[in-house]
């Protein structure tokens, strides 16, 4: 009996998912609270509902938006007492009329 318990245990570690909480969410699991940016680590079914529900992503996910976001550079230059700032990333400068 004792060692279905143990292999009880052991194949619900295996099945534990590592995810993320969400910017401005936050969750309660087994009594203790997790505020944005926390990991938890939550069975398969415990993590597909808050997925979807747009509380966590899984840390992989996260790991893989974030290596989809890097790789923008920014440079700056300073010639002539003037700074020059260039950048690869899309321009998010507007003009006083507000239009990019």
């Amino acid at each position: 009996m004792a060692k279905n318990k143990a292999t009880d245990a052991a194949s619900e570690e295996a099945d534990l998912i590592t995810v993320v909480v969400l910017k401005g969410k936050s969750v309660r699991h087994d009594g203790k609270g997790y505020t944005q940016n926390s990991r938890v680590e939550l069975s398969e079914n415990d993590a597909s509902q808050l997925i979807a529900s747009g509380f966590v992503k899984t840390l992989d996910a996260v790991k893989q938006e974030m290596e989809e976001a890097s790789g923008q550079e920014v440079s700056i230059a300073k010639a002539d007492g003037q700074s020059t700032i260039t950048s690869d990333a899309p321009s998010v400068v507007k003009s006083e009329s507000g239009e990019a």
